[in-house]
């Protein structure tokens, strides 16, 4: 009987709960306990009523700081609606009272009331604003609150100045960073309905403002003006005819970046701050230890063998910045610049990049000892008008780019990357990488499209076009075919579609460079710089072969007649990885492709023949290459299907390459 006592106790205690949870959220939740339906009033000179709806679950009670505003219901609990009686004026100007609704125990809510007077006026409710140097996205605006009787425009040419005098040396910077940094309202948000003549109204609208990159107070003064000032003159507080009223932002100044290993710290920070990375670096840790950034060393040489100067010697060598949330409209920070011994950068993983239109800017362009570019995944739809320096090929000054790596941005077009990445304006460049520049991964389909749905470009869309029939795109593909120093070009994962260039049209692109020549070939082991751009004689010596000297005349199964060394193209002679595979590609594959001395490295059944999986082109059809299969591609004719006797070349009188047989047979297990 006890535990059954008991039983009914809780449950009883139980169920208490339970209603008292109920009745708590039938309870509309007010955050600070009150809520207004409005925040500003203006009225004319008449003066009149104005009603204001009171939310709240506590007793309040207001208060006024002027006596030609009387409020009825002064005090409540709960919600009500509150009556504002407001004096009319002869005064000429403008004046203004605050009315707080205060809830027992919590902040007070404020009604602002401005009452003009008989004369035209445009009133700031705050004239004077201060801003900090940074801050994330979202908050990098203020509103702008106006109450006026007239209709008003704001004056595009904004007075800028600096609050103090650049020194010397700070001087140039600075002046670029003087001017432009407000974002002005459009002229549509300034619009006031003035539906009863002169009875003022009020509007609210929001001003952008970009970060402060010097170590100078900026200061910007905008003029609001009538928008017909003919008929409209306007008065100040005291009555005084005036052209415009003036809305002052000042903002704080940078914190100084010094040219030193402690100024390559802050600018790594104030980055990170900048671009709200989910991954930044711990400003209260030593620098060495940051993961994903390495320091010059003493012992470190440059790549003619001498040590670094010393003036390199901690500061910072690479640095990663990755998943981050810039937003479109924003830059990568100038405090990249200030990085100036940077050899290795990587920027990766912004948030959303498939529907953003983003710019790098341009201080990336200023670090002159860069080798490894790595922009991944950042939503880029250019590059920046001064990127050609970065490849030392206009300015010997820089090092020079030997790896970029722009893949899954959101390029609409080859023909204007080309313009700019190209074998004379990067001389040293040996990795190219434009794979996965997909704005959607839904699309299989092209059918129609020409590059664009929903007028949006789809992403990086290379039609190639056909023979004799070439794009602007099949072009600058053709261009990029020609580049003889690089050793790995990626295109994987965008909308390239058409057929690859003919070998005719290689041999006329390449012109004297048409061919494979002694020269492009190395005996016996070589060296190191042998093995990057020249080929060894042994393994490749087919290429030199010719019909009339008795060569081999090597014919497969894509083949009808023999094909003999000296016919195939010099296309990317010393690339090691190429990659064109999910794709939009159709069309014959050609020697300069099937023949190439590296073709078997680059994994050919993923990485080249295998297109997009039931895709179609813009003409509508079914894509993949003719007459090949990714799945059960024949090498035969490449490396042979038997062991060869290299002392007798009956045993690979129909191979290209037999001692490959070695290396992609023999070694892994196939014989």
């Amino acid at each position: 009987m006890k535990h059954m006592t008991n039983k009914i106790i809780g449950i009883s205690a139980l169920c208490a709960c339970m209603l008292l949870a109920c009745s708590d959220d039938n309870e509309p939740a007010i955050p600070g306990g009150l809520a207004l339906d409005k925040t500003e009033i203006a009225v004319g000179p008449e003066g009149g009523t104005e009603r204001i709806q009171v939310s709240a679950n506590a007793e309040w009670v207001t208060s006024v700081s002027g006596p030609w505003v009387s409020v009825s219901p002064a005090n409540g609990i709960g919600p009500a609606e509150s009556v504002l009686a407001i004096d009319s004026t002869l005064e000429n100007t403008s004046r203004t009272v605050e009315i707080r609704f205060t809830p027992q125990g919590q902040q007070p809510q404020t009604v602002t009331v401005t009452q003009f007077g008989f004369g035209k006026q445009i009133l700031i409710k705050e004239p004077d604003v201060e801003i900090g140097s940074s801050a994330s996205y979202d908050e990098r605006q203020f509103s702008l609150t106006v109450s006026t009787n007239v209709h008003f425009k704001i004056d595009e040419n904004i007075e800028y100045s600096f609050g103090e005098e650049p020194a010397a040396e700070d001087a140039a910077d600075a002046e670029t960073q003087r001017e432009g940094w407000l974002q002005l309202p459009a002229q549509k948000d300034l619009e006031v309905n003035l539906d009863r003549k002169a009875r003022p109204r009020s509007v609210t609208a929001h001003v952008r403002w970009e970060m402060n990159t010097v170590p100078y107070t900026r200061i910007a003064k905008v003029k609001l003006l009538p928008l017909n000032p003919e008929e409209d003159q306007l008065v100040d507080n005291e009555g005084n005819p005036v052209e415009y009223v003036t809305l002052t932002v000042t903002q704080k100044p940078a914190m100084r970046i010094t040219d030193n290993r402690a100024g390559d710290s802050l600018a790594i920070i104030m980055i990170c701050e900048k671009i709200q990375t989910m991954a930044p670096y711990e400003s209260n840790e030593n620098m060495r230890n940051w993961e994903g950034v390495t320091l010059w060393e003493r012992t470190d040489r440059l790549p003619d063998g001498t040590r670094v100067p010393d003036e390199w010697v901690g500061r910072v060598r690479s640095a990663d910045f990755i998943m981050f949330n810039l937003q479109e409209g924003e830059a990568f920070p100038r405090e990249i610049r200030y990085l100036k011994y940077l050899e290795d950068l990587r920027i990766e993983s912004n948030t959303n990049r498939q529907t953003r239109e983003m710019e790098l800017g341009e201080d990336i362009c200023e670090l002159k000892h860069l080798k490894t570019l790595s922009i991944r995944s950042y939503g880029l739809i250019s590059l920046p008008d001064r990127f050609a320096l970065l490849g030392g090929g206009e300015d010997a000054s820089y090092d020079g780019l030997e790896t970029l790596e722009l893949n899954s941005n959101n390029f609409a077009s080859l023909a204007e990357l080309t313009e700019v990445i190209n074998p004379e304006n990067f001389p040293k460049l040996k990795t190219l990488e434009l794979s996965g520049c997909r704005r959607s991964d839904a699309f299989i389909d092209l059918t129609g499209t020409n590059g664009v749905y929903n007028n949006n470009p789809i992403g990086l869309w290379i039609n190639l076009g056909s023979v004799n029939a070439r794009s602007a795109e099949g072009n600058a593909f053709i261009r990029l075919l020609t580049w003889d120093k690089l050793t790995h070009l990626g295109l994987s994962y965008n909308y390239m579609e058409g057929e690859l260039p003919s070998d005719e049209e290689m041999v006329q692109a390449l012109g004297g460079k048409a061919y494979y020549k002694e020269e492009d070939f190395f005996e016996g082991e070589g060296n190191a710089a042998d093995w990057e751009y020249k080929l060894s004689k042994d393994t490749c010596n087919w290429l030199l072969s010719a019909g009339e000297t008795g060569g081999r005349g090597i014919q497969s199964a894509l083949n009808d007649t023999p094909v003999y060394g000296n016919e195939v193209p010099r296309v990317l002679p010393f690339t090691r990885s190429f990659s064109i595979n999910l794709n939009f590609l159709t069309g014959p594959m050609p020697n300069w492709l099937l023949f190439h001395p590296y073709f078997a490295e680059w994994n050919p059944g993923i990485m080249v023949l295998n297109q997009q999986e039931k895709g179609k082109n813009t003409a509508g059809a079914n894509v993949g290459f003719d007459n090949v299969s990714p799945y059960d591609f024949n090498y035969s004719y490449y490396y042979g299907s038997e062991k060869p006797d290299m002392e007798n070349p009956d045993t690979y009188a129909d191979v290209a390459y037999p001692l490959y047989y070695f290396r992609y047979v023999a070694a892994s297990g196939g014989e």
